[in-house]
């Protein structure tokens, strides 16, 4: 049978990866969830283990995946809604529950509109998504999440049409910005993380504005940053939001996830009412637009 072939091979490619030390580990399996008691912390269970584990690798930060809040508001939904939508949004998978936190979210993040997606992985692909023309150019930070690199790959951009400055520094950012064509380029979109996930520093959002003020008029379509603050958004800034309210200045768009601080899952984008507008019609595979298909890419920084 063919897939016992396709099987073989595969086991072979993972046989090499594992050589090389490249595998992941087996996966450990979470059996039981035992919640703080007194001064000790919550534990963990594993399969085949009867000890009692601190999970130290977890980016739910706040713990709020057990607040009694968020399970009430969570078994609300399920008994009044369902457990799922049964449908994409724009074939009627669209509940009052998505339009409100979509209106929270906005709120919450100082902006007129947001969309809410299954991650902040797949929020990132829609964004580029619905960004990317044959007139647009990309600028990104080396250390960019791998997802900000994935979305560049499949929407498809050219190598032609973007940059990558070393991290975090701002002289690298300013020569990419000079060495943008003169012709044929309307629109210029710097992305970058809030908080570096392997890192745990910041981009200097304030710092990023600077650089960028000089440049803004020259560019038909405008001069935007996206900060996808996945790591910051929630638990960073006294207030929870994150890398922009420790810079004290805003990106024009804003990435999250509800994945980590929020302690649920799901990501947003916020922004002006028209981007979101158009995250809403274009986040989905590119195809033949007006802009044409575009070349399939390898990938070197920005994907």
């Amino acid at each position: 049978m063919s897939l016992e072939r396709l099987s073989a091979g595969l086991a072979r490619e993972v046989a090499s990866m594992q050589a090389e030390g490249r595998a992941k580990a087996p996966e450990r399996v979470i059996v039981d969830y035992l919640p703080p008691q007194g001064s000790r912390g919550p534990r963990y269970r594993l399969a085949g283990s009867d000890l009692d584990y601190i999970r130290m690798n977890s980016n739910s930060y706040l713990s709020l995946s057990h607040h009694p809040d968020v399970i009430a508001a969570a078994d609300a939904a399920t008994h009044r809604f369902g457990a799922g939508p049964g449908a994409v949004r724009f074939i009627d998978g669209t509940f009052q529950a998505h339009v409100d936190l979509e209106e929270r979210i906005a709120g919450f993040t100082g902006r007129p509109a947001a969309k809410i997606f299954n991650s902040a992985y797949t929020t990132n692909l829609g964004v580029a998504l619905a960004l990317q023309n044959d007139r647009t150019f990309w600028i990104g930070d080396e250390l960019n999440h791998n997802c900000i690199i994935r979305a560049m790959r499949i929407a498809r951009v050219p190598s032609a049409n973007k940059a990558i400055f070393k991290h975090n520094d701002m002289a690298g950012l300013q020569r990419c910005l000079d060495a943008i064509p003169a012709t044929g380029i309307d629109r210029v979109v710097v992305i970058f993380d809030g908080v570096f996930s392997m890192r745990g520093d910041y981009a200097p959002i304030h710092t990023i504005h600077q650089i960028l003020a000089p440049y803004r008029d020259r560019f038909y379509e405008g001069l935007v940053t996206i900060v996808d603050d996945s790591h910051g958004i929630g638990a960073y800034g006294d207030t929870g939001r994150g890398t922009e309210e420790i810079c004290g200045q805003r990106a024009d768009i804003l990435v999250g996830t509800f994945g980590k601080a929020f302690g649920v899952n799901g990501g947003f984008v916020s922004a002006s009412p028209e981007v979101i507008e158009a995250v809403r019609q274009k986040a989905q595979l590119p195809d033949h637009d007006q802009h044409g298909p575009g070349p399939r890419l390898p990938g070197d920084g920005l994907g």
